[in-house]
């Protein structure tokens, strides 16, 4: 009795000291600064990772959070509903209470602020475990947006908007390259690293990861399976210089970091490019590899032959699938520069698919377009594959936001890149579209929504939603030598990142956003912006949007084919031809939408006109976008005044570089006509006017060089170095300026006629506008069945043609041509396409060509606005 008494003295106490140092108004300002959680009974890893984010942003801002099975047993002053559509949870219910529709399609997700029981509350629904966490992730973002100013009374969903969201692009992919060991190990094994690395890919709604082994790598992961585990039967088999131990490493860190990525909703796939090394291609240039004749090449793949091939390949295979369990895709490339000969395709690939399909079937293969042979398609088919097929979207290159109107001749009718024979009907697989920016825009920054949004949109065609972006860095030690020591991008004094993808934030957010929703608003970047550059940041934003720009109306419009290949090409840091006589050769790489330099000299000669971009409008073209990003650069300073740091130092450095690259292009491009004019007519004056550009040409690239200054690494290590992929821009000016001197010699100094003869230069004056049109889309029509098309076409000058080109959409076919007659009406052209053209195998494209009197042409629909072409889908029974 006593000692109950004691107790209950003693629980007095508590309770008298609990109410001196928590009286019921802190209690219930407690409560008021409280956010109740109530989640699904079971969310997923995904989910789990999104609402802990979200729960984490709450508490940043002072604010506590409880969890509750119920908002009936909630005791916080606001609630959060987070659940997925299926079923009955709490976020599912208070959404349909509303009358609205709980999202349905994969990855969807609805966002509402309601009132329930009285309280603010948040509805966070998803239709999976996907959307479910990008829509509290999205909502942890904008938690984070409440700043100090409203104090500690401030609504934490005050910067949250209602929303209802479902992705344009389905597959969201990030590609990563594994060309170099010492650079691909010094992140492999750093677990901080791939947490925020997928963290990012997460926040910016990537939902596949793809690490390509066996690209270019000479011989490194060629194939992969030894760099893992040794095989069964196959005691040969093994990477020169590896140990068990390290072995044992590399497939824990693996495993690891599929788990990371799933926890995150990122499904991973592995591209096995190589099966056998038989060098060629595979060295990827590296012209160090001569050196190891008669001895093993470091961390090569020793053992596999001819003779194991097969059985090899499927004995590991079958031991990665069982060894790296939580594996969700497989990306092979098929053809010749796998290591595989023709003859041993069929077989090799048949065997592949059985042997995948028994291991796991249903699970994703892709196989890469380029010389995939039909016979391997339809086997892959046959055995019920899930089989999709990856593209190149516009060469190993970075272009313009729509597939090529027309590839270049050298491969038009074969499937290096494009969508070249593919799209046939009935459609029986979807693509995949890489866009291989990793070849173009290696280093400096890039970012543009609204190339994005162009882009993601022309993915719909053949119903194939799919896209794979290449990393930043992503040829980072190419073809290197095994001893080099990994490079640093900047020097430390420069650096404003822990690691360097993180300096390219921007363009994981443009991807991945606005691949998802196209209608993304621009605050989810702009308050970013605001956050790092303060009072600069519309103009540092709109600088860098501009800026990207420069680098694939390069690759569209003056760029050499012979530099197709990432490992050959980089507009970014090479001049596309250090003597001007080299330069005067390219054509571009939309051959339909851009005259190329030789193209235009003919037609000046000729008193011709065109409908295609003008070298002379392509100069303007990089002149204005110069002046406009250097324009941004200065008004980005004004604001910033004393309160610039190092990013915004780096930012401006990569703007400045872009902005005299295109100052480089805008010079040259009238340099190579005059150029070509010379060698057509063989008259000095027009070499003169050639080198007088290629002086300013040359000027612009000291800008250049001067911009980038010593911020970026000297040796820029990203390919091979006999292919000019290593180095500084400096280094380019070494050889701009030694083919100026000889140019200079070959025509200076004039004599005085050679100064007073008359020159061809670009138009200033007078009439330059083209035809305007006005077309109302052909959207579907009938195989087999003539087609009339009507256009109204106006210029002041008077109209001089309107012609329709028009094709299957097959890439393999030329474009036929067909004059559009005057109707009778004002402005009104029409045209009848025969029948014989719209064939069922294949959907139909066309665009219209217009001339007026003066000579001014136009190609319509516009590239700089659309798609330069309408796709009209052929309705089957």
């Amino acid at each position: 009795m006593e000692m109950k008494a004691k107790k209950t003295m003693r629980l007095a106490l508590l309770l008298s000291a609990f109410a001196l140092l928590f009286p019921p108004s802190l209690r219930a300002a407690d409560g008021a600064r409280t956010v109740s959680v109530v989640r699904d009974a079971a969310p997923g890893r995904a989910a789990q990772h999104g609402i802990g984010r979200l729960e984490a942003a709450l508490r940043a801002q002072g604010w506590n959070v409880e969890p509750a099975t119920s908002p009936e047993s909630a005791r916080g002053g606001r609630l959060i509903l987070a659940g997925t559509s299926p079923g009955n949870g709490a976020a599912a219910t208070a959404l349909r209470a509303t009358g609205a529709a709980v999202p349905t399609a994969a990855e969807a997700l609805a966002v509402r602020k309601l009132t329930v029981r009285s309280q603010p509350s948040l509805v966070l629904c998803g239709a999976d475990d996907r959307g479910l966490m990008y829509a509290a992730l999205d909502a942890a973002a904008r938690v984070g947006w409440t700043d100090s100013a409203g104090g500690r009374d401030a609504d934490p969903f005050r910067e949250i908007r209602d929303v209802s969201e479902a992705p344009s692009v389905l597959d969201r992919s990030l590609s990563v390259y594994t060309m170099n060991r010492a650079h691909w190990e010094s992140r492999f094994y750093d677990e901080r690293y791939w947490a925020r690395y997928l963290d990012t890919l997460a926040a910016n709604r990537f939902n596949r990861f793809l690490i390509v082994f066996g690209y270019e790598n000479g011989g490194f992961l060629a194939p992969p399976y030894p760099y893992f585990f040794d095989t069964p039967d196959f005691p040969g088999v093994r990477m020169a210089g590896l140990t068990p131990d390290q072995q044992r490493r590399n497939l824990a860190a693996l495993n690891r970091l599929i788990e990371l990525a799933h926890d995150r909703g990122i499904a991973v796939s592995l591209g096995i490019w190589d099966h056998i090394y038989r060098a060629g291609v595979q060295t990827g240039g590296a012209e160090w590899l001569g050196e190891y004749k008669g001895r093993p090449v470091p961390n090569t793949v020793e053992g596999v032959t001819t003779a194991n091939l097969n059985d090899y390949t499927l004995a590991a295979l079958k031991e990665l699938l069982t060894r790296v369990p939580a594996l969700d895709a497989l990306q092979f490339r098929v053809h010749e520069e796998s290591g595989l000969k023709r003859e041993e395709m069929d077989g090799f690939w048949r065997a592949v698919f059985q042997h995948v399909q028994q291991q796991r079937p249903g699970m994703l293969l892709e196989a890469r377009a380029k010389g995939t042979p039909d016979s391997v398609i339809d086997t892959a088919l046959a055995l019920g594959v899930n089989l999709r097929i990856e593209t190149k979207y516009w060469m190993e290159q970075m272009g313009l936001p729509f597939h090529p109107t027309h590839i270049n001749p050298p491969n038009q009718r074969e499937r290096r890149h494009g969508y070249a024979d593919l799209l046939r009907h009935p459609q029986r697989y979807q693509l995949d579209w890489r866009l291989w920016n990793g070849g173009t825009t290696r280093v400096l920054l890039w970012a543009d929504p609204g190339y994005v949004r162009r882009y993601s949109a022309s993915t719909q065609l053949y119903a194939s939603p799919n896209w794979d972006v290449q990393e930043p860095l992503a040829t980072k030690m190419e073809a290197q030598r095994p001893e080099m020591p990994v490079f640093d991008l900047m020097p430390a004094k420069y650096r404003h990142y822990d690691y360097e993808f993180e300096r390219y934030w921007h363009f994981f957010q443009v991807w991945g956003r606005v691949g998802y929703n196209p209608d993304t608003p621009a605050e989810v970047w702009q308050r970013e912006f605001q956050r790092r550059f303060g009072a600069a940041a519309p103009h540092v934003e709109a600088g860098l949007h501009r800026a990207s720009g420069v680098l694939p109306m390069i690759v569209a419009a003056v760029y050499p084919y012979r530099l197709f290949p990432t490992t050959r090409g980089w507009a970014e840091r090479q001049s596309l031809g250090p003597a001007l006589a080299d330069y005067a050769k390219n054509e571009g790489t939309d051959i339909e939408q851009f005259e190329s330099f030789a193209a235009a000299a003919k037609r000046i000669l000729a008193g011709g006109a065109t409908t295609k971009r003008t070298p002379d409008a392509t100069s303007r073209w990089f002149d204005a976008t110069a002046a406009a990003i250097l324009a941004s650069v200065a008004q980005a300073e004004a604001a910033i005044g004393g309160q610039r740091g190092p990013e915004f130092d780096a930012t401006v450095t990569d703007l400045r570089i872009l902005a005299q690259l295109a100052r480089f292009h805008a010079r040259r491009a009238i340099a190579a006509v005059h150029y070509n004019l010379f060698q057509r007519g063989l008259r000095l004056a027009e070499l003169l006017a050639a080198t007088m550009q290629e002086r300013e040409a040359v000027a612009a690239w000291r800008g250049l060089v001067a911009a980038a200054g010593d911020r970026y690494a000297f040796d820029l290590a990203m390919g091979a170095r006999n292919h000019s992929l290593c180095g500084h821009w400096r280094d380019e000016l070494v050889r701009l300026e030694a083919s100026l001197k000889e140019l200079e010699e070959q025509c200076c100094p004039p004599d005085e006629a050679v100064l007073k003869e008359k020159v061809w230069s670009p138009a200033t004056t007078g009439d330059r506008e083209p035809p305007r049109v006005t077309h109302e889309r052909i959207r579907t029509a009938r195989p087999g069945q003539p087609l009339r098309l009507a256009a109204r076409v106006t210029d002041a000058s008077g109209v001089q043609s309107v012609r329709v080109r028009y094709r299957p959409v097959t890439q393999f076919e030329d474009y036929a041509t067909l004059d559009l007659q005057p109707t009778g009406e004002p402005g009104g052209f029409a045209a009848t396409i025969p029948a014989a053209a719209l064939s069922p195998r294949w959907d139909f494209m066309y665009f219209l060509e217009a001339l007026d009197s003066a000579g001014n042409g136009i190609n319509w629909p516009d590239f700089a606005q659309e798609m330069p072409y309408v796709i009209v889908r052929l309705q089957r029974d």
